[in-house]
């Protein structure tokens, strides 16, 4: 039986002490921007689709509610 020390494979170390690097985004970057709506309208239109976050939503006062028939979300504004 071969013990590590005195194999003659060239295998690399399972666990290393050296950070792994050029994973996720660069520091200091970030993925979200903040724009005017008014900015938004005029390049886009009133009738243009906007991806938004469901938590954004909620966090705004929406409701969201889903069926399992339909993929679409439906809004309904909390008062």
């Amino acid at each position: 039986m071969l013990t590590p020390e005195k194999s003659q494979l060239n295998l690399p170390t399972v666990m290393s002490n050296t950070p792994k690097r050029g994973r996720g985004r660069p520091k200091g970057s970030t993925s979200f921007i903040s724009i005017k709506l008014a900015d938004l309208v005029n390049n886009l239109g009133l009738n243009a689709k906007v991806s938004v976050s469901k938590r954004w939503l909620e966090g705004i006062g929406f409701e969201i509610e889903e069926s399992p028939a339909q993929p679409q979300l439906q809004l309904q504004l909390q008062s």
